[in-house]
């Protein structure tokens, strides 16, 4: 036989050799999901680059080149940069520019100038902010910003042509577009998040190909019995190494081609189309992967690669034989139990002998934290071992013989169910300490959506821009509508001390006493709306003084160490209109003024932390996924290697449902356990940091977390009992 001969011949028979195997489908199933999802995870590394690089790209495009940088050339234009916000869209950049020349450049995205007074949009601002009247904020909305001018497909971002122009004094001088940035900014949401690249590269390589890697391990090893006595045979037979990873290679060729099929699928859609990624909103650009279309496919090569080189490496590390005889019950590891709930009491109780946010604190939550998830293992396997001998009890006294098989099994031998549920345990509880941090994060931004729950628009805090007059801010109040009074509050924090001045109208609307004189307000102040901007404008203050004052927000100059501010205050008590008074605004002032309710920039950094969460959230979920699947197939191909021991009793008993029951006490019953236990150790542990209410621990998201490792639950059970029932149908010929 030809050299190509033999090689055709030991890879059939590796071929014919797994599809006859004890767990050969799931380990074909295992083996497949393990390359995509290596696939998918290498992709996704190389996806974050490609955005990362092409938003610096179009940022550096994008970005003005000023006479400052340039002095050899002419000024082309007037630019300025302001932010601004529309309900649950977040904040955005707003552009300001005035052409000053009939051949200026025109920004990346621009087809035509926009006339004085009008604007162009991004797709994605026009949507958002639709039901804020965005279309008129601004002046008349004309046409829309192309994707080679945004950074993401989903950016909100408006050009802006003033009516009056803009002054000299506000703006820079341009003369083209293409200087880079000092700080490359990358949109990782709709909000500007600086993170660096590599810090952003540590999500889908620690939380999914962690995971993915013990996949990968678990697969190559899934029914490895037959093929560790396969390879003991080769040997003896004088096979080499090459002749024995030929028929690895057989084996496994199918579900890795498989496997580089469904990724190569999955990145095919991401290259063909821009995709909006769940959980987070982000908007992956066509164009960023296409332009790393290579690396894409390296990264699916790569993979397949790996896990063939797995599975080789895995069948050389063949167990040396032992005897033949069935081992003993294991004991469980008791002592490592019995530490398990003391750590979790000195997790959640002991934080409280030292003050919150004291390193003592921390340190001793992180601790009893990490030592309850070491030793959750062994406490699983001893409660499991004492559980089976209940079901075992329960099956013989009310005679179902699933329930006494698996109880038996379990008791007998509790460390395979320790090992098929401890990992999802652990990761549910650790995704949980992470979504609490979050929480610890936003405290501010909570505050400051209890404080809009309260008063609403009702006041509203107007923050002029860095080059707005006193003056100007004077005529914008002058327009505003009948129902709407202007109070001017001066903060001196070097003195603790608040003054609020005003016209008699607006201060009797904040229940403050209306004098020529200044009245210091002694007690607390009786409006909610004054409490509420007090505390959050000028936090410490302890003395308060109220004083009538016609022109509020006319150009009196403030004296050193005041801090000034503008509120507007709803006569009526009703709710004020944030985009009319914005769109007023902008109509008054060239580059508008920033209006928002109380607190309502911590709302936007808020948006910013609660953005970063979401995407730890989404791939510490794929993450968590993974390794339900690893459980899937650890915890069938165990109850497969086992569950020969079944046909003997369904063949003799005539009961084919002892595989369905036996599979559902067996799998299904400790995944959906495994769900509940692992959220409610992770809400213990997470206790200390959720105490005062400040966490992003909901209902909703445990229960989506239970419901994920149910389902993969109902899947090993659905997989486990058919196979079973299968192995008990062939069984019976033999025994005739």
């Amino acid at each position: 036989m030809s050299e190509h001969g033999v090689i055709r011949h030991l890879m059939w028979v590796g071929l014919t050799a797994g599809r006859g195997a004890e767990a050969g489908r799931v380990r074909f199933i295992a083996l497949t999901a393990a390359t995509a999802l290596l696939a998918l995870g290498i992709a996704a590394m190389v996806v974050v680059h490609a955005s990362y690089q092409g938003q610096a790209q179009r940022g550096t495009a994008r970005h003005p080149v000023t006479q400052e940088d340039r002095p050899d050339l002419p000024t082309t234009a007037l630019w300025s940069k302001a932010t601004d916000s529309v309900a649950h869209g977040g904040s955005f950049s707003v552009v300001f520019i005035t052409p000053l020349t009939a051949d200026a450049p025109l920004p990346p995205g621009l087809d035509a100038w926009p006339a004085p007074g009008e604007a162009v949009l991004s797709p994605g601002l026009r949507t958002r902010g639709a039901a804020d009247g965005i279309a008129t904020r601004y002046g008349h909305a004309v046409g829309r910003i192309g994707v080679e001018g945004l950074q993401s497909p989903d950016e909100l971002l408006a050009y802006v042509r003033p009516r009056a122009g803009l002054p000299v004094d506000e703006a820079l001088n341009v003369v083209g577009y293409g200087m880079a940035p000092h700080a490359a900014v990358v949109r990782l949401g709709q909000l500007d998040d600086a993170r660096p690249e590599w810090a952003f590269q540590t999500m889908p390589g620690l939380l999914v190909l962690l995971p993915v890697a013990v996949l990968l391990v678990v697969a190559a090893r899934t029914g490895s019995r037959n093929r560790d006595r396969r390879t003991a045979l080769v040997d003896a037979l004088g096979g080499t190494s090459r002749a024995r990873a030929l028929i690895v290679l057989g084996e496994a060729g199918m579900p890795v081609l498989a496997g580089a099929v469904i990724a190569t699928g999955v990145v095919g859609a991401f290259w063909a189309c821009d995709v909006r990624l769940p959980v987070t909103g982000f908007v992956v650009s066509a164009q960023d992967v296409r332009a790393h279309g290579r690396e894409l496919a390296l990264a699916v090569v790569t993979a397949a690669m790996v896990v063939v080189a797995t599975c080789v490496v895995a069948a050389r590390f063949t167990p040396t034989a032992g005897s033949n005889r069935p081992t003993g019950a294991r004991r469980p590891p008791m002592r490592w139990a019995a530490l398990c709930p003391v750590l979790l009491l000195i997790a959640v109780l002991g934080p409280r002998l030292w003050a919150a946010g004291t390193p003592g604190n921390v340190l001793t939550n992180w601790a009893g934290a990490a030592g309850t998830l070491a030793t959750l293992p062994a406490a699983i396997a001893v409660l499991g071992a004492l559980l089976g001998r209940r079901m075992s009890r329960a099956g013989r006294r009310f005679g179902r013989p699933g329930l006494l098989v698996a109880g038996q099994r379990m008791a007998t031998h509790p460390g395979p169910l320790a090992r098929m549920t401890a990992g999802l345990v652990i990761a549910l509880g650790l995704l949980v300490q992470i979504v609490a941090w979050q929480g610890l994060f936003g405290a501010e931004a909570r505050a400051a959506q209890a404080t809009v729950e309260r008063i609403g628009s009702s006041a509203l805090v107007v923050r002029p821009r860095s080059t707005t007059t006193p003056r100007q801010v004077a005529a914008f109040v002058r327009e505003l509508p009948p129902t709407v009074e202007a109070v001017r509050m001066i903060n001196a924090p070097e003195r603790f001390a608040v003054t609020l001045e005003g016209t008699c109208r607006g201060l009797t609307a904040l229940q403050l006493p209306c004098r020529d004189k200044p009245v210091r307000v002694g007690g607390e102040l009786k409006d909610q709306r004054a409490r509420e901007i007090v505390e959050w404008s000028a936090s410490g203050a302890d003395s308060v003084t109220a004083r009538e004052s016609a022109e509020p927000a006319d150009a009196a100059a403030s004296t050193p160490g005041e801090v000034p501010l503008t509120v507007l205050v709803s006569v009526d008590g009703r709710e004020l209109s944030v985009p009319a008074l914005k769109q007023l605004a902008y109509r008054v002032l060239p580059r508008g003024l920033a209006i928002d309710t109380a607190g309502g920039e911590w709302l936007t950094t808020g948006q910013i932390k609660r953005g970063q969460g979401l995407w730890i959230t989404c791939f510490g979920f794929v993450g968590i996924l993974v390794l339900a699947g690893v459980s899937v197939i650890s915890g069938t191909a165990e109850f497969l290697r086992n569950g020969r021991a079944l046909a003997p009793i369904s063949v003799l008993s005539g009961n084919r449902r002892i595989h369905w029951s036996t599979a559902a006490w067996s799998l299904l019953v400790p995944f959906v356990l495994a769900g509940v236990v692992g959220c409610v150790v992770g809400t213990w542990l997470a206790y200390p940091k959720t105490a005062d209410g400040a966490s992003y621990i909901s209902g909703s998201f445990l229960l989506l977390c239970v419901l994920a490792v149910s389902v993969m639950g109902l899947l090993a059970w659905g997989w486990g009992a058919h196979v079973a029932a299968r192995q008990a149908a062939e069984w019976r010929p033999r025994g005739d």
